[in-house]
């Protein structure tokens, strides 16, 4: 089944259905509320890298990604996810990222079911998705191993706080 089969028109942009779920195109409006629930470990892994507040990075991350996307839980409309990727230094070459809520986790059955999906459609920009992971994450790590990605980089002293991350990769499969 494929994304479209899901989606509807509203106010202009789309919105793809998945049962307790839903995502739509972001809007730096997004930033706030999804800043105030991060995840413990999504803050930590972004204390672990940058000095900017939580907002800043999510304003910076919707702003300068292309494709970006919102995860809504369905019943209230809350943002509980974002996710994007942005174009590196390399053509074809996309940085991948998302920052998550515990509505999230509360709702993995349905996040877990259209994860490889929305990979595939991040593929369709990017042939090489990549990034690196703070090696404290280990909820995240399973999940980007459940659904390809390669490890193949131990960055011992990373970021702000010089923790140990690990680089992961993604190669668009035909």
């Amino acid at each position: 089944m494929k994304l479209e089969h899901f989606s509807t028109e509203r106010a202009g942009g789309a919105r793809w259905n998945f049962g307790k779920l839903y995502v739509e195109h972001s809007s730096i409006h997004d930033a706030t509320p999804l800043a105030d629930n991060l995840r413990s470990a999504d803050r930590d892994e972004l204390a672990a890298v940058t000095i900017e507040p939580p907002v800043q990075v999510l304003i910076d991350g919707i702003r300068n990604s292309s494709p970006c996307y919102t995860i809504r839980v369905t019943d209230t409309g809350r943002p509980c996810g974002v996710f994007g990727t942005r174009q590196s230094d390399s053509p074809g070459c996309g940085v991948v990222w998302m920052l998550g809520t515990d509505d999230l986790t509360r709702h993995r059955r349905s996040f877990l079911r259209y994860s490889r999906r929305w990979l595939k459609e991040l593929h369709n920009h990017y042939d090489l998705l990549y990034n690196v992971i703070d090696a404290r994450n280990k909820l995240h790590i399973r999940w980007l191993q459940w659904m390809g990605f390669e490890f193949d980089m131990d960055i011992p002293k990373y970021g702000i706080e010089k923790r140990h991350f690990i680089f992961f990769k993604h190669y668009e499969r035909s």
